[in-house]
């Protein structure tokens, strides 16, 4: 019996043990083991946090950036925890709000931060509008105190009524800017 105790002390310990392991943000996905934390150690990411905005042609955009730690990520075969930048924005065409994610938790936002490029910029996943539309990845370049470079590659959709049945018939628009390039956000 006491063997037994011993060995569910031991195995309990070890688990814990493994879920306190913490890894620098660059850590490449291929030595990330499970239960692992990608932490933000060098407070990379805080320097991107807050309120951005700019204007493009009629379109106002509002980014708000918050930094989520020890977020819960289920990537391919692996599950582990990592500090992230979540980005929720809202979007006006004319004054007249077009789109919004500021209301979203931070679970539900569609940016999220997936890693800390060699340059130092941040790469994030966007999971896309309606059904999609829009997903692709959103390269943040941290310029200085007050400035931004937003550069934003969508991908290309295939959708049909069986995976979006709710398409409406005008057509679901992507509202966030991809053009130009190099896109500079100002700090609010």
């Amino acid at each position: 019996m006491k063997n037994k105790a011993f060995l569910y002390l031991l195995i309990s310990l070890f688990s814990i043990s493994c879920k306190a392991q913490q890894y620098p943000l660059n850590t490449n996905y291929s030595q990330i083991p499970n239960n692992a934390y990608i932490k933000d150690l060098n407070n990379d990411l805080n320097k991107y946090v807050g309120n951005w905005n700019v204007s493009v042609g009629s379109k106002q955009i509002h980014l708000y950036i918050t930094k989520q730690e020890n977020r819960p990520i289920n990537l391919m075969s692996k599950s582990y925890f990592s500090d992230v930048l979540v980005i929720k924005y809202e979007i006006l065409v004319n004054n007249q709000i077009v789109e919004s994610t500021k209301n979203f938790t931070l679970e539900n936002a569609n940016i999220t931060s997936i890693d800390l490029d060699i340059d130092g910029s941040i790469i994030f996943d966007y999971e896309g509008g309606k059904c999609g539309v829009g997903s692709g990845m959103i390269d943040v370049t941290y310029i200085d105190s007050t400035h931004l470079k937003w550069n934003y590659q969508p991908e290309s959709t295939m959708l049909t009524n069986k995976n979006c049945s709710d398409y409406p018939a005008e057509g679901i628009k992507i509202n966030l800017p991809d053009e130009p390039k190099d896109i500079i956000f100002t700090k609010q």
